[in-house]
């Protein structure tokens, strides 16, 4: 067994832990809503991965604007423009003109790109939906291939970890809710919730055309959940490759 196969410290007691696969895919998301980036690795910390989503897009009001309703903030890719400190952001349009996050053209492009005032904002924890880090099940998204008859990208479900499960069996992280997942020799994450999905799965994360299938398959098949969010308990790097280890939720205590 090698360092990075065994149980970290710390982690939740109960039954033993499990190996259930391993990191294939690791994603970060610098502006809320924008495209995002795909990394070789990434720090955990307390308030999910370094750079993910610490800057949105804001109205007038104060108020986040998200891809829900503006879709057209799909088209617009933002990137961490200075290594792991992930402190600078790159913003490209769709016609490939692109900005630093903190140049006022930038704002003046997505103000008129949505037909209404907007600005880009920086969050101290990050703006994230219901927690910290959104993981999916590869074998998940190609269940969805089988359904829809054609390749299903994993970037409409917008994930920070996409797991390779070892026994290849998709939606067995619908039963992840309340367990702990260690990954590597450092990280662990407890399962917080079902992701519940929006509108934003319906578009093609290249060409932004809308295919409602998607939704409509999730919502017939799985009650419009797939994929699972988590909190940080431990925080630390995770890289592609690293072991996956589910920690069950411990049973009641017996008198």
């Amino acid at each position: 067994m090698t360092s990075r196969e065994a149980p970290a410290p710390g982690a939740a007691a109960g039954a033993a832990p499990r190996r259930v696969g391993m990191v294939a895919d690791v994603m970060r998301y610098p502006v809320k809503s924008l495209g995002g980036e795909r990394a070789r690795h990434a720090f955990v910390g307390p308030y999910g991965l370094t750079g993910d989503r610490r800057l949105a897009v804001v109205g007038a009001d104060g108020s986040v604007v998200t891809a829900r309703r503006a879709h057209a903030l799909l088209g617009y890719r933002a990137v961490v423009a200075d290594g792991d400190a992930a402190m600078r952001v790159r913003v490209t349009a769709p016609d490939g003109r692109g900005w630093d996050a903190d140049d006022p053209a930038l704002a003046a492009e997505l103000s008129a790109a949505l037909g209404r005032e907007v600005q880009l904002a920086r969050g101290a924890v990050g703006v994230f939906d219901a927690a910290p880090v959104h993981v999916v099940n590869e074998a998940s998204v190609r269940a969805m291939d089988g359904w829809l008859g054609r390749e299903v990208d994993v970037r409409r479900f917008r994930p920070n970890l996409v797991v390779e499960p070892a026994d290849g069996e998709p939606f067995a992280e619908a039963h992840w809710p309340g367990a702990r997942l260690t990954i590597g020799d450092s990280v662990e994450l407890e399962v917080v919730s079902p992701t519940e999905r929006c509108a934003v799965t319906t578009f093609d994360p290249d060409t932004l055309q809308r295919d409602t299938a998607v939704l409509a398959n999730l919502a017939r098949r799985r009650d419009n959940f797939f994929g699972v969010y988590a909190r940080v308990v431990r925080p630390g790097w995770v890289h592609l490759g690293d072991p996956v280890a589910l920690h069950p939720a411990p049973g009641p205590l017996q008198p």
